[in-house]
């Protein structure tokens, strides 16, 4: 049985994850919710571990990313199950407002879509030619 408090978003975002003091690695945030988040990582950090998870985004520096605090719940495979230690930190408002109010721009970067050519001709011109 899966208990959430909210929705679970798909995204696509490259995170640093600190676990230990100086011990940064990467990792992508791949669905998002209020009250936790699913990371894929190929580390293995310990279950009820705190963790530090800070979104990176080409439009800030990385000193100024978004740093939201949890714990790991799950672990399965190559991703770690996380659970906010407060209930929808500012940092997830955000990037949730952010993905539902544009989601044209979250489906096109991380699948990788580009736009596809359309024709100066209309169906009736090509039909008759």
């Amino acid at each position: 049985m899966d208990n959430r408090w909210g929705e679970r978003i798909q995204v696509d975002f490259p995170v640093r994850l600190t676990s230990q003091r100086f011990a940064v690695r990467k990792g992508r945030l791949k669905d998002l919710s209020v009250s936790g988040a699913s990371i894929e990582a190929n580390f293995e950090p310990r279950l009820q571990s705190r963790i530090e998870i800070a979104v990176d985004s080409p439009q800030r520096p990385r000193y100024k990313a978004p740093v939201v605090v949890g714990y790991v719940t799950r672990r399965h495979k190559d991703r770690i199950g996380v659970e906010w230690c407060e209930f929808a930190p500012h940092a997830v408002s955000e990037l949730l407002r952010a993905v539902v109010t544009r989601p044209h721009a979250r489906i096109r970067r991380s699948l990788g879509l580009k736009p596809a050519a359309k024709s100066r001709w209309s169906a009736p011109l090509l039909k008759h030619a």
